[in-house]
């Protein structure tokens, strides 16, 4: 089984997430590079169309926004009921130990399609 959110993780989710009518209908007009840190282990994924492409080792990337936080938060974040402070981004990133990074203007503007990414990251049977 792979580390949520790891590189493995993400290509094994990304054809779900692509599927996902919801995610498709609110991202179509997000466009960026986003990292997924876990643990100090970050993975890049591109998001254009309402699609999301995964990218890899961020080293080389130019990327928008990270968000990272420990396995731990990741977990309880994509748990099929979680806990309070980890059932929404803004939740976990003003109350547990989410940190979002990098151009925050573009994060709360296309907050709708990361929160729905969060969601069907939730329905991934990967884990």
């Amino acid at each position: 089984m792979a580390t949520v959110l790891s590189e493995d993780w993400l290509r094994d989710a990304a054809p779900q997430v692509n599927d996902d009518d919801g995610f498709g209908r609110v991202s179509e007009a997000f466009e960026a590079t986003v990292v997924f840190g876990v643990d100090g282990a970050d993975t890049a994924a591109a998001f254009a169309d309402g699609h999301v492409t995964v990218l890899g080792d961020p080293e080389y990337e130019t990327w928008d926004v990270a968000m990272r936080a420990p396995e731990e938060t990741w977990e309880k974040m994509l748990a099929e009921t979680p806990p309070p402070r980890h059932h929404d981004l803004i939740g976990a990133w003003l109350q547990a130990d989410l940190v979002i990074e990098g151009d925050l203007r573009l994060a709360m503007r296309h907050l709708r399609p990361l929160k729905r990414l969060v969601a069907a990251f939730r329905e991934v049977e990967t884990r």
